[in-house]
């Protein structure tokens, strides 16, 4: 009796979440991957009943990020909206990166792919994707474009399509993909390869000209935007994919948690029409799922940027 009673007077176990998650986001303000963190913040919170606070902390491609993530305790209070391109790309390139994607972090699910747009200055003389490449041949680095930062998912779309064309145009990085667009609707750089929410509004208005989808096909929020693949460049196939993962040791009856979570946000049909006005479809998945794009992504980028990035 005595036993019994003791055991019963002990503390009983809190109940995740028992106070506000952070979710981190490796890049500024106004990108795509923050419009699609903060969908899924909101989403995610009505889910678990708590407040998720988004927290922007762009720096280093994604790194510094990254890094504060890894660092934190592993109690499911404090998350990454993680890229391929901070996961898989950084790691491959010539900035310093202290952090192991297969060992320094817990995966829980992706979220959302978002095509990238290829688009120009009003003023850039190019009509057509196949003149843009002429120009870049014609002078080598003589064409500038914005990314929010070799980690971005951009950068790795303007590396695919210079390994394709066999074209070198001249990077010039920003904090995010908002500053990134800007930039080039200023005219201070020539180009830019960014998911369809930042780049569409400004064509619509004649401040940018879009070129091609990175797809295999037209997508339904730009139907007449013709596809890389239409137009001669099948392997020119890029977007932003984006997931939530934790510091390594997450418990994982919480990551089984949060994935069930995430899992019924994006099921949800508000969620998914609130995605796809951005152009962004919504992409569940399973932690090990999770895990193993990014090992796939890794040996890819690890090929494709062996000389360094550029």
């Amino acid at each position: 009796m005595t036993l019994l009673t003791l055991v019963g007077a002990g503390p009983a176990a809190a109940a995740y979440p028992e106070r506000p998650i952070t979710l981190v986001v490796p890049f500024g303000a106004g990108g795509i991957t923050d419009l699609v963190a903060r969908a899924t913040g909101k989403a995610l919170s009505e889910q678990l009943k708590q407040s998720v606070v988004i927290e922007n902390r762009p720096g280093a491609g994604g790194n510094i990020a990254a890094e504060y993530v890894k660092r934190a305790q592993p109690d499911g209070y404090t998350l990454l909206f993680a890229t391929v391109g901070v996961l898989a790309v950084n790691p491959h390139t010539d900035m310093q990166v202290r952090f192991d994607s297969a060992k320094d972090f817990t995966y829980i699910s992706t979220v959302a792919s978002t095509p990238h747009v290829i688009a120009v200055g009003a003023n850039v003389q190019a009509k057509t994707l196949a003149e843009l490449v002429k120009l870049a041949q014609a002078k080598p680095e003589s064409v500038s474009f914005s990314t929010a930062g070799v980690g971005s998912s951009p950068y790795q779309g303007m590396r695919i399509l210079q390994d394709t064309a066999k074209v070198s145009f001249l990077h010039i990085p920003f904090k995010s993909g908002a500053e990134s667009v800007s930039n080039v609707v200023s005219g201070q750089v020539d180009m830019t390869f960014e998911g369809s929410p930042q780049v569409m509004p400004f064509v619509m208005s004649g401040k940018l000209r879009a070129l091609a989808i990175a797809n295999p096909q037209r997508v339904p929020t730009a139907p007449d935007l013709p596809s890389t693949a239409e137009l001669g460049f099948p392997k020119l196939v890029s977007g932003s994919i984006s997931g939530v993962v934790g510091p390594a040791g997450v418990s994982p009856a919480i990551v089984k948690q949060l994935n069930g979570a995430i899992g019924k946000a994006l099921a949800d049909p508000e969620f998914k029409a609130t995605l796809q006005a951005q152009g962004t479809e919504v992409m569940a998945s399973t932690p090990d799922g999770f895990r193993k794009l990014i090992a796939t992504e890794d040996k890819r980028w690890a090929g494709l940027l062996k000389q360094g990035a550029k």
